[in-house]
């Protein structure tokens, strides 16, 4: 039987996310909760090794906002007024690494081109996957970035449309409402310790954050309610 597993938030440390991989039956489906990118060193090697590997990925706040920056690039923004612009992310929630891991600040056209092209791949993200994976409850499995399960019945409300995303990506709610009748496999906020025992589980242990109640990365096999932790490399 091919199994699922669900990995958390990645944030550009490649080499953990090797490490965890060789831990993963080589014909499981891996699914990404979001947040490949910013803080590690490595983003665009992460994305890389994504795309190429054709694993699943839901979008995550850290792509909505590198999508967002690189638009207003487009826009012929110039480097000061996106400095400033989008001070936050660069200086203060790693978007720096993840420019530095292109070589946006070259300016090279074929920095640029590898850029452009991941960025059409991130835009392409869905909010969540539904997935066709057997789990305890019996319930249906739906990986988000963050938990969904409050506003689960809007998802195709398209006059709510940007309710639904904002909450999808950026919601700290860690409260499952049983009504959503789905298990939710999320991301986003970093937990000390990883549980199995609600139908909402969060993967995220915070990979990027070099404190001893954090720093490993962590997927969830859906069929054994199991999971996998690796220490940051």
């Amino acid at each position: 039987m091919c199994k699922h597993y669900v990995i958390g938030d990645v944030h550009g440390i490649y080499d953990t996310l090797l490490a965890l991989l060789e831990k993963i039956p080589k014909d499981a489906k891996v699914i990404f909760v979001g947040d490949l990118i910013d803080r590690g060193k490595d983003s665009a090697k992460v994305i890389k090794l994504v795309r190429d590997s054709g694993y699943k990925v839901v979008l995550g706040n850290h792509e909505d906002t590198f999508i967002r920056f690189f638009n207003d690039f487009k826009a012929d923004m110039s480097i000061d007024e996106l400095k400033q612009k989008w001070k936050l992310w660069i200086y203060s929630n790693g978007g720096i690494d993840t420019l530095n891991s292109y070589n946006f600040f070259s300016q090279e056209k074929s920095s640029l081109e590898a850029l452009e092209d991941d960025i059409m791949w991130l835009q392409s993200l869905p909010l969540y996957l539904k997935l066709g994976a057997k789990h305890k409850s019996n319930l249906p499995v739906v990986v988000s970035h963050s938990n969904i399960t409050n506003v689960w019945h809007l998802r195709d409300d398209k006059s709510r449309f940007k309710e639904f995303k904002d909450i999808t990506i950026r919601g700290r709610d860690l409260i499952y409402n049983i009504d959503s009748k789905i298990v939710n496999i999320i991301g986003h906020t970093p937990i000390e310790e990883l549980n199995s025992n609600s139908n909402l589980i969060n993967v995220d242990r915070g990979c990027c954050y070099n404190l001893p109640e954090f720093a490993t990365l962590a997927a969830y096999c859906i069929e054994d309610d199991n999971f996998l932790e690796i220490r940051a490399v």
